[in-house]
């Protein structure tokens, strides 16, 4: 199967679920397993613009193991930020102010959430250490594919700004399509299965376990600060510590 037509598979999939989707007992029955509203075209658009997100993830694994550029990485995290926004109705059931308040996109009442937010990154980087530690003696030679494949996905982000950028991109991006868009609707498991789903690039491992680990800390987060924010900063500095501790300590 050559390559184009691997990668035009899920967009067709995507496309076909999209019209499926369409008829009212589709969308009767998945409301019974997802809490959406049938009829509502908000949560049309944002079921089919899901599925062509998705559809984009799994045809992006046909060429994973090409480095990811800056444009790439902006094109597939985009919409995924847009989607964040339209979900939840903007300029439809709600104006831009309460749109932002929808997404936890205001600071927590508490005062000090920062230094709660501070405290996550420490606390998140000793649980991937752990679950990285045991992948490696219990699965090593998944172990190294997973670090091998990051390797070469991010290797254009090899200096402090690259990866200061790529830090702040993802948490700002994933924090707010699942932990403000997803999260009050869903739940906080669901959305965090949905979120390690998201990492396809790590297929199915230790790593997988870690997102999902690190993903119900967000959710946590979100959860008790009634605030995006916080997960942001724990987001944001978790991944940019990951970055920079290698390239510090080369």
């Amino acid at each position: 199967m050559t390559t184009s037509l691997q990668t035009l598979i899920p967009f067709a999939a995507a496309g076909i679920l999209g019209l499926v989707y369409l008829w009212p007992a589709a969308q009767r029955l998945l409301a019974r397993i997802l809490p959406l509203r049938p009829g509502s075209p908000v949560m049309y658009l944002t079921v089919v613009l899901g599925l062509l997100l998705v559809a984009q993830q799994i045809g992006s694994q046909v060429t994973s193991q090409l480095p990811l550029t800056y444009g790439e990485l902006l094109a597939q995290d985009i919409p995924f930020l847009m989607l964040a926004f339209v979900g939840v109705g903007i300029f439809i059931r709600r104006s831009p102010r309460e749109t932002i308040a929808r997404l936890g996109l205001t600071p927590p009442a508490a005062r000090r959430w920062w230094l709660v937010a501070v405290l996550g990154i420490a606390v998140f980087l000793a649980v991937a250490f752990g679950i990285e530690s045991l992948a490696s003696v219990v699965a090593p030679e998944q172990q190294k594919k997973v670090t091998d494949v990051s390797n070469v996905l991010f290797s254009h982000f090899n200096n402090p700004g690259a990866i200061i950028f790529l830090g702040l991109l993802a948490a700002v991006v994933e924090e707010t399509l699942f932990r403000g868009a997803m999260q009050p609707r869903l739940g906080i498991l669901v959305t965090s299965i949905l979120f390690a789903a998201l990492h396809t690039q790590y297929a199915v491992s230790f790593a997988t376990l870690e997102v999902l680990v690190l993903g119900l800390g967000l959710g946590w987060l979100r959860a008790q600060s009634g605030s995006t924010l916080p997960g942001m900063v724990t987001h944001a500095g978790y991944d940019i510590a990951v970055g920079l501790i290698p390239y510090v300590l080369k």
